[in-house]
């Protein structure tokens, strides 16, 4: 199947120099696997006695959007996120944090990006950031709730220097969101506790989603095996 090396997104998408029909109309995937561990999502909790800041690298996910109309219904994305893998700094508390958010009986965090409710600009254009309202689902701790969410996504066309160290084209994702704890069962109970973990705490998810094709990423995957002694992801 053809890359999408010829395409070229300003306002209208260009129909490739092959003759293959205009892809302005078409949802373009792009996934969220960077076997080089760059990709994160960060969690802070601003508390009286403690600010704690949680990191994971292992994201994964997928991206689809017609990159001429962002606010159409076919836009859509989902990230997942192994909840025991956060590092705070201190052995002990990641072991609390991840027990905390359910590691055992719900391993896996999942936001789904359920409507866009508002764009700065309709379509991507390469290297222009775009900001996009909308709303997600989270499923953490075996509990599903709906959260407003702000992104800014920006297209970075393959054929530059970055394409000498990763394939594809990207859409880099910048996410924020605040997650109260107690909506989905994590309390911070006793007068210590409760001194030491805020019951609100700020996400920002960073993501390059990559629509390199299966050969490209696997190629890219053995290089982050070979220099790293395993893939992120």
């Amino acid at each position: 199947m053809r890359t999408l090396a010829g395409i070229v997104l300003s306002g209208l998408v260009a129909a490739s120099a092959a003759g293959q029909a205009s892809p302005a109309a078409a949802v373009q995937e792009f996934k969220v696997a960077d076997a080089w561990g760059r990709d994160a999502v960060e969690f802070k909790s601003g508390a009286p006695l403690e600010e704690i800041v949680g990191t994971t690298n292992e994201v994964t996910g997928v991206l689809r959007a017609n990159p001429a109309n962002l606010k159409a219904s076919t836009t859509s994305a989902r990230l997942e996120v192994p909840v025991g893998s956060f590092k705070t700094g201190i052995a002990m508390r990641d072991g609390h944090v991840g027990d905390a958010l359910g590691k055992t009986e719900h391993p896996t965090a999942v936001f789904t990006l359920d409507r866009v409710e508002s764009v700065s600009a309709d379509a991507l254009e390469p290297n222009k950031g775009v900001d996009v309202t909308g709303s997600g689902t989270l499923e953490l701790n075996g509990v599903k709730k709906t959260l407003p969410v702000t992104t800014r996504i920006t297209y970075v066309p393959k054929g530059g220097p970055f394409s000498q160290l990763r394939p594809g084209n990207f859409v880099k994702l910048v996410a924020h969101f605040e997650v109260t704890l107690a909506d989905f069962g994590v309390k911070a109970t006793g007068p210590v506790l409760a001194l030491q973990v805020a019951p609100t705490v700020q996400v920002t998810v960073t993501a390059l989603a990559s629509d390199a094709s299966p050969e490209e990423a696997e190629k890219y995957r053995q290089t982050a095996i070979k220099y790293l002694g395993k893939a992120a992801n």
